[in-house]
């Protein structure tokens, strides 16, 4: 073989090789996949329900439903204003999955359709995911690893 054809060749490879590194990597880090990800593990209804009627309500609401008064949201998560400082019956939009709420007029809306989370602890809007399905009855169990000594 040619000694210049050899060294082409190389080189292909070693730029193929780290194409396909930094391919991997991309995709590892979940960066390629985003809103692909985040779309399917929530589905559009809970979404819309968590947009709805039902989850605008007043900060007065939104307080009474807290368990624990030592608890109680003072400020919004976005824009740093306390909450009822001006008007008594002021609303603000409940995550229903964590309780959370933010005031209406910050259009927490909009981070709610495009992340599918809470803003504030990153939960997601609907019920917890089903925890995985026990394997099936005639399947039998892996073997045990056998650990060598040397």
């Amino acid at each position: 073989m040619d000694p210049e054809l050899a060294l082409h060749l190389e080189i292909a490879a070693v730029v193929l090789m780290a194409v396909i590194i930094v391919a991997v990597a991309v995709l590892a880090s979940g960066v390629a996949c985003d809103d692909v990800a985040g779309a399917a593990a929530v589905h559009a209804a809970d979404v819309e329900s968590a947009l709805g009627d039902a989850t605008l309500m007043t900060y007065a609401q939104a307080t009474a439903g807290k368990k624990e008064k030592g608890k109680e949201e003072e400020r919004c998560a976005i824009c740093q204003w306390e909450y009822g400082e001006g008007d008594a019956g002021e609303l603000v939009r409940v995550v229903p999955a964590c309780g959370h709420f933010y005031h209406a007029s910050c259009d927490v809306d909009r981070w709610l359709r495009k992340r599918h989370t809470c803003p504030l602890c990153r939960g997601g809007l609907g019920p917890p995911l089903p925890l995985p399905a026990l394997p099936r009855p005639e399947c039998p169990p892996m073997p045990a690893r056998m650990l060598s000594s040397a």
